[in-house]
């Protein structure tokens, strides 16, 4: 028996009419966080997410479940059918995790981009580790994003400097711990990437960009720390601890907190020059006259960002 199977019961009440003997359990092997199964009979398919420990405290198991069927509700995600204790079955997408060399296409970053401002306007949440494994084109063409464990408020400036910081892992290969420098976004497409968050394929708002990707850097180090406490924090591992070890490097000494600081809201908490710089920003693009649209996404992060800062 795996491990899967031994939930077969929760798969069969959301689909009586399977025959235990005709259901197969095959694990996803990409995912850190649970334990995956793609559970499927004969040609019918479902996902079984079984949940890894919360001890790390980085986010609510409850907060996380309900967020994710709030999202599904809006678009983002696959839906979730049954929720129990140890863990959930989703509908399963059918499409393919983008590759990393497909995820730096123009066409590919123009959709992330895309997708995350939608998911940023329409959800007022972040992703927040939005690398390629939590990612699906689906046999339409359409891209999905999927687990959103560490989803928090919308703070896009973050969102963005930790996707562009997981361009530098492929999650592949031998040591899927260690970071490549050389896969991180050249200036020139941290630039396309923020033109087509911002909905700025027209051009004419070169000022704008340069400021929102200036933001954008200034937001790396926030992400870096993020997942060096989370892998501290996630148990023992030889995973855990090598990826800890290879992403402090990215960190200087000076930027480090101390360890009764180790908690999520501190870790990834803008300052208040980073709210001004992002008010600042929306500030701008509310006067380039944008789409009514555009205007009312602005308008609300402004607000909100006013209202912090």
């Amino acid at each position: 028996m795996t491990c899967g199977s031994r939930f077969l019961e929760h798969v069969i009440k959301i689909r009586p009419k399977w025959l235990p003997r005709d259901v197969q359990f095959s694990q996803i092997t990409c995912a850190i966080s649970n334990v995956v199964f793609q559970v499927s009979c004969k040609e019918e398919r479902l996902l079984m997410r079984i949940y890894g420990s919360t001890d790390h405290g980085l986010f609510n198991r409850a907060q996380e479940v309900q967020r994710a069927c709030s999202l599904a509700s809006k678009g983002f995600g696959a839906e979730v059918l049954h929720t129990f204790e140890e863990g959930r079955v989703e509908a399963w997408i059918h499409g393919r995790a983008p590759s990393n060399e497909d995820m730096r296409s123009p066409e590919c970053m123009a959709n992330i981009a895309a997708k995350l401002r939608s998911m940023h306007d329409r959800t007022g949440l972040n992703h927040n580790d939005l690398h390629r494994n939590n990612m699906i084109v689906r046999t339409g063409g359409e891209l999905e994003f999927l687990d959103f464990e560490y989803t928090g408020p919308a703070d896009p400036t973050y969102d963005i400097a930790n996707h562009f910081n997981e361009w530098m892992y492929p999650y592949n290969g031998e040591n899927p711990h260690l970071f490549q420098l050389g896969l991180y976004p050249r200036l020139s497409q941290r630039r396309d990437f923020v033109t087509h968050y911002l909905g700025f394929t027209g051009g004419g708002k070169g000022a704008v960009i340069d400021d929102f990707v200036e933001q954008v850097e200034g937001r790396r180090l926030d992400s870096h720390r993020f997942w060096v406490n989370w892998a501290e924090r996630s148990g023992p591992s030889e995973f855990n601890k090598l990826y800890a070890k290879a992403r402090r490097t990215l960190i200087p000494s000076d930027h480090f907190p101390d360890e009764s600081s180790h908690q999520k809201d501190e870790w990834c908490k803008p300052t208040d020059e980073v709210f001004q710089g992002m008010a600042r920003t929306f500030s701008k693009m509310l006067q380039e006259a944008p789409t009514a649209a555009e205007s009312e996404g602005l308008r609300h992060y402004q607000r909100e960002l006013n209202g912090i800062s």
